[in-house]
């Protein structure tokens, strides 16, 4: 088995303030809101722990039988400026990658310009895979863009 090691960063100027960014990610009901699945799904396990140390998980079934489970932990957070988490990637219990996530909220005026960097170890579907994550996460980072701003969430595509 070959790995393929990526990084990719999305980067979006909110017009919002780093405390009204950083609570999107603090809370399970806040992170609910913009961190979902783009069609329906069966939440067989969520967990929410923000803090240093803390875990999160987010396992579902989709429509066509696969389970997918997200399991992070929490490494460096800084109120409004940062967070740091690792979290492995599972698609019917066979893990897909491992990556390190950071989340970089910097003002600019009474906005934020968001930095969301993955530097990531994929064990299957080499840049592909890669191109697929990179997809996925630009389209929960346009969710939370439309929800901070008051906008409709694009529909995944």
């Amino acid at each position: 088995m070959s790995i393929t090691n990526a990084t990719f960063v999305i980067e979006r100027v909110l017009n919002a303030s780093p405390a009204r960014v950083f609570a999107a990610y603090a809370s399970l009901e806040a992170k609910s809101a913009w961190f979902k699945a783009p069609s329906d799904i069966v939440t067989l396990d969520r967990d929410f722990d923000f803090r240093v140390g803390g875990k999160e998980r987010f396992r579902a079934r989709w429509p066509s039988g696969m389970t997918s489970d997200f399991q992070a932990t929490y490494h460096d957070i800084v109120e409004n400026e940062r967070i740091i988490l690792v979290y492995d990637l599972f698609h019917n219990d066979e893990k897909l990658s491992v990556s390190l996530q950071t989340l970089e909220l910097r003002p600019e005026g009474g906005r934020t310009r968001l930095i969301h960097t993955e530097q990531g170890s994929y064990f299957s579907g080499g840049m592909e895979a890669v191109k697929g994550r990179e997809h996925g996460t630009a389209w929960h980072v346009d969710n939370l863009v439309a929800l901070l701003e008051g906008k409709d969430a694009r529909a995944f595509t």
